[in-house]
């Protein structure tokens, strides 16, 4: 009998030691209901699906929600109105407030500057120059979103040479050829021109309507300042200076590594890793220096 009162006064006490924490709980989350909405808010456009980049953004992709102000980042829409029929250059997620910042009226939809992202510059390469083509635009193995990386040839000609000496590095420069990766992970944004409504006009295209060659082609870079002064160094300096050379090689599409920067293949590696002889007439000493 004993046993049995215990265990009822066990269970009441369980009970009410439920009710009181169900009522510390829920009088809790009422104060934080009260709080929050107590809180000033905004409203705020977001989008209900997915949006690829370069769409023109309807009705049916977007909605209002209310959120807490201090959610609201500068720029976020408030109005539907302020966002359809714009169109976006970037890609926005689903649930993504959508801010006017980076979406731009419909007629600037072709717009090349909208293609670049803040940070970046365009820089436009020639798919030949310097009396040279890329050989991987000459296969036509290159798309847009590509990413490659640039190699770097120069002729590193020993000082203080006699022009007898310099002649016989002209005739035989194997020796002193050196080649390294200058820049890696380079996005290709397209490649071809624009049109004057800021539409491209892909390289193969249709001669009529203002189509090039592949030979006559741009290949349109989207990078960092600093690599575009590089890009910009390279070309010159192939043009400028025929003993220097640029040529370019593709990556897989899920390679994200880099190569050492500071390899450097010359004769001396070729030589070593490969076993190559040098030339006769160049004593082994001065070859790599």
């Amino acid at each position: 009998m004993q046993r049995k009162r215990l265990g009822l006064i066990l269970i009441c006490g369980g009970v009410l030691l439920a009710l009181i924490v169900g009522v510390m709980v829920y009088s809790q989350v009422s104060e934080a209901e009260r709080v929050k909405s107590q809180l000033p808010t905004a409203r705020v456009v977001i989008a209900t699906a997915d949006i690829p980049a370069r769409t023109e953004i309807a009705a049916s992709m977007i909605n209002v929600q209310t959120v807490p102000n201090e959610l609201v980042q500068a720029g976020a829409a408030t109005k539907v109105e302020d966002v359809v029929g714009k169109f976006t250059p970037n890609a926005i997620t689903k649930g993504e407030v959508i801010n006017t910042q980076k979406i731009g009226p419909i007629a600037a939809k072709n717009a090349p500057s909208f293609t670049v992202e803040k940070g970046k510059v365009m820089y436009v390469m020639p798919v030949s120059f310097a009396g040279t083509q890329f050989s991987l635009a000459q296969v036509n193995a290159l798309r847009s979103g590509d990413r490659v990386d640039l190699l770097y040839t120069t002729i590193n000609t020993p000082q203080n040479l006699s022009a007898d000496q310099r002649q016989s590095i002209d005739a035989n420069p194997i020796p002193y050829l050196q080649t390294r990766i200058m820049l890696q992970d380079l996005r290709i944004q397209e490649i071809g021109s624009y049109a004057a409504d800021g539409t491209l006009v892909p390289a193969g295209g249709d001669p009529s309507k203002g189509g090039t060659s592949i030979a006559n082609a741009n290949i349109i870079f989207v990078v960092d300042p600093e690599e575009a002064l590089v890009l910009k160094w390279l070309k010159d300096a192939a043009t400028y200076y025929k003993q220097s050379n640029v040529e370019m090689v593709l990556r897989s599409p899920a390679d994200d590594q880099q190569a050492d920067n500071n390899l450097v293949v010359n004769f001396n590696y070729m030589q070593q890793k490969y076993n190559l002889a040098p030339p006769p007439s160049m004593p082994v000493a001065s070859v790599g220096h």
